[in-house]
């Protein structure tokens, strides 16, 4: 994470040498998942704790979606579902997904029962979605507009959901 830091900064602090015209230079790198802000989700299906199928093109079309990215074993993760949970029960236009990735669904029930997750958990067993959206660690969370557009993408829910959502 160290070397991602130093990375993230001597690009920013770099230098595209003076041009002609005043022009700009555009980055040679963009983190991993940076480049879906804008643009349309990718779309998928994936099953939830009861074994049905959900598409997600189905639920961005009712409503802000926030797609969160966990594992059981991840400290940070874990610390989140209180404020899920809160958020669930909060704003009636956000649907929240919590992700699973690459846990089995026989680890994933008694955990969510015992945190008491009141958000639906969708299972990426074989981590397929987590790499469409360009993960390179848990948690992330990204926000989808109502209509599917990525507005937010990070690696903790965002501070400012209330604001997002209204937009």
């Amino acid at each position: 994470m160290a070397i991602l830091r130093l990375l993230l900064i001597l690009l920013l602090l770099g230098s595209c040498g003076a041009q002609p015209g005043g022009g700009g230079c555009a980055p040679a790198w963009v983190p991993p998942g940076q480049e879906l802000l804008g643009n349309q989700a990718p779309n998928f299906v994936l099953s939830n704790l009861l074994g049905e199928k959900v598409e997600l093109a189905n639920l961005v079309s009712q409503k802000a979606t926030l797609l969160v990215f966990w594992a059981t074993w991840c400290p940070s993760c874990v610390e989140e579902i209180p404020v899920l949970n809160q958020w669930s029960e909060k704003y009636p236009g956000l649907q929240i997904l919590g992700i699973n990735v690459q846990e089995p669904a026989d680890r994933i029930r008694p955990f969510a029962e015992k945190a008491k997750i009141l958000y639906p958990i969708l299972l990426d067993q074989d981590g397929e979605v987590a790499h469409q959206y360009g993960l390179v660690g848990i948690p992330a969370a990204i926000l989808l507009s109502k209509g599917g557009k990525v507005i937010y993408y990070g690696f903790a829910p965002p501070k400012n959901i209330e604001q997002l959502i209204q937009e």
